[in-house]
């Protein structure tokens, strides 16, 4: 029996009902169709058939971030309820359920960094109360251990990237402990062997193999590596959802870095470039000079650190942005953000200076060129 053919008035007509206006003549199911919504005024470029057959939203900006907003929103009272029924003690207000929160543990006085959001998904406990807490010394020596030599101080966190150089190869990297404590070595520039997958991972294994590609899971592990996992790169804050059992070997899993066109292992440079109408300042990656001219004339470039391998410029990137979200410094705006630049690459400047981010890559990169 042959499809069901949909006129574009039947097209439209779907759409309409769901909160879109089409801009265009209907392309087809399965192709972008430039709509514009009739709640936020935004133009998106859906499917139908993900609109009309999967259920996915028609406005993928503001109202989303709307819907997330009001689903994670909690009552400052009620949070600090959650985490003190759950033995922890928040020392500031409440910042938001999936935001850093410093609480101190009721059973052994340690001040960690927690989020509503894991602990109310299971992730609660201490973890010296459990033994598993690792001192600056000894997280050290395991690297080392492991022919990886620190660049930066400890995180703090067995499940944060360690910016580290290979001892091997002399490559960087942003492997975490968790994964060097349990498969050793990770160097993926000179470890070409698969991420063995031929058996299932446990919860740990796979999350240690998504943040070591540069992806933070945001929903839990299902325990199957053939599954889609909805996860955020920490680079671009781009959303996907690759399967883990086809992440290994590959230094990029999200689909947006990966359109670069960069190849990790030749040669490539981390630069630095402001722009000055918005007081922003922003960071990315590339090979040639053609990156540089495709930003646009509304950022100047600042500073610029060549390196034997784009991965490794790629690994400063990452611990520039993990230091200054660290620090407290946002993004510029989301509405004021310029399209010449990566938006989760920027950090405005009225919390930082130009040369404060400069000394940031210089401590572990060396002067610029």
């Amino acid at each position: 029996m042959a499809p069901r053919r949909i006129t574009e008035a039947q097209a439209v007509q779907a759409l309409m009902e769901r909160g879109a206006r089409p801009l265009e003549a209907f392309p087809g199911t399965q192709h972008p169709w430039r709509c514009q919504c009739l709640t936020c005024g935004e133009v998106h470029t859906p499917r139908y058939s993900d609109v009309v057959n999967k259920g996915s939203g028609v406005c993928r900006g503001t109202c989303r971030s709307r819907k997330i907003s009001n689903r994670l929103r909690r009552d400052g009272t009620q949070a600090a309820a959650t985490m003190q029924r759950w033995g922890w003690l928040p020392l500031e207000p409440y910042p938001g359920a999936a935001k850093p929160w410093r609480s101190r543990c009721a059973q052994c006085a340690a001040v960690k960094i927690k989020r509503l959001s894991h602990v109310r998904n299971g992730h609660a406990r201490c973890n010296h109360c459990a033994g598993r807490a690792l001192g600056a010394v000894a997280a050290a020596e395991i690297m080392t251990s492991a022919e990886l030599a620190p660049l930066t101080a400890y995180p703090g966190q067995q499940m944060r990237p360690w910016l580290s150089r290979c001892l091997r190869c002399g490559h960087l990297g942003t492997p975490t402990l968790a994964s060097v404590r349990l498969r050793g070595h990770q160097c993926w520039a000179c470890k070409a062997a698969a991420f063995p997958v031929r058996h299932p991972l446990d919860e740990q294994q796979a999350v240690a193999c998504m943040i070591t590609h540069g992806l933070e899971p945001l929903e839990p592990y299902s325990g199957d590596v053939n599954a889609p996992w909805r996860s955020r790169c920490t680079t671009c804050d781009s959303d996907s959802a690759p399967v883990p059992g086809s992440i290994p070997g590959h230094h990029r899993a999200c689909p947006v870095c990966a359109r670069l066109d960069i190849s990790p292992v030749e040669p490539g440079y981390l630069y630095l470039a402001v722009h000055d109408d918005l007081r922003a300042l922003g960071w990315a990656v590339a090979q040639g000079r053609h990156r540089l001219h495709s930003i646009g004339r509304s950022w100047r470039p600042l500073a610029r650190w060549h390196l034997a391998a784009a991965q490794d410029a790629w690994a400063f990137g990452r611990h520039l942005k993990q230091q200054l979200r660290g620090n407290g410094c946002p993004p510029v705006p989301k509405a004021d953000a310029a399209p010449d630049m990566a938006w989760a690459q920027t950090v405005s400047l009225e919390h930082v200076s130009t040369g404060g981010v400069v000394r940031i890559v210089e401590d572990v990169a060396g002067p610029a060129c």
